[in-house]
Formats: structure tokens, sequence, C-alpha cells
């Protein structure tokens, strides 16, 4: 039976050692466009659950609406876990690296009460 490291200090590899175990011991489909399309639903159900936080009203109505999109965002994380082993990643070099390069990298300025960074509406 396979059980989940217990540990405070979990690297992206340990879960992604994790996800090959867990998919290995449950027969879980190993497609990758297949899962792409099921990340693609699960990123749906957060939204969804995002805006149930927004909406919220009460302490207790946010911590309940808080959780579930905590869920959601680990149901994210598993599938961005699973694809990434399914493509041969090593997703923690590949996060260290790409975060390296955003460093050294500037981003436009957003404008105040303005979504996009330019001057001009996006569809108009």
């Amino acid at each position: 039976m396979i059980g989940f490291p217990a540990s405070d200090q979990l690297t992206v590899r340990d879960l992604q050692a994790f996800h090959r175990a867990l998919d290995q011991a449950k027969g879980f489909d190993l497609d990758l466009f297949r899962n792409l399309t099921y990340l693609m639903a699960e990123l749906g159900e957060a939204v969804r659950a995002a805006r149930q936080l927004e909406r919220a009203e009460g302490l207790s109505e946010e911590d309940v609406a808080r959780d579930h999109l905590g869920e959601e965002l680990a149901d994210c994380l598993a599938y961005i876990l699973k694809l990434a082993n399914y493509a041969g990643i090593d997703l923690q070099k590949c996060y260290a690296r790409k975060m390296k390069q955003n460093l050294k990298r500037t981003w436009p300025k957003k404008r105040p009460g303005t979504l996009y960074t330019n001057h001009t509406k996006k569809h108009e």
C-alpha cells in the first residue's frame, strides 16, 4: 500500500515520485493529452471555487470556501506533477531555472484601475 511521505520538507521531486507510485498502484490513465484535459477540468473547478470564496459572507463561509479552493488547487498541482512525469520532466529543476530567468525579466507596470498594461482596451 502506498502512503504519502510525511515531511514538512517535501520537494517537488518527492511529489513527482509519489505520483509515479500512485499512478502505478491505482492504474491511472497515463495518456499525456487526456491528462491535459483532466487538468483543464480541474482548473475550471478551481475557478468556480475561487468565485465561491469571493462571494463568501462571514468567516465560517470563507473558511469552507478557502478549503474548497485549496482542494481544487491541490488537484491542479497533482495533474501538473503527473504531466511532468509523463513527459519525463524534472519539474523541480525546470521550475528553478524558469524562476531564475523571471528574476532577470521586467514586466510593464499595470496602470491603476486597468486590467491591461497597454493604453488600449484588449477587446474593443
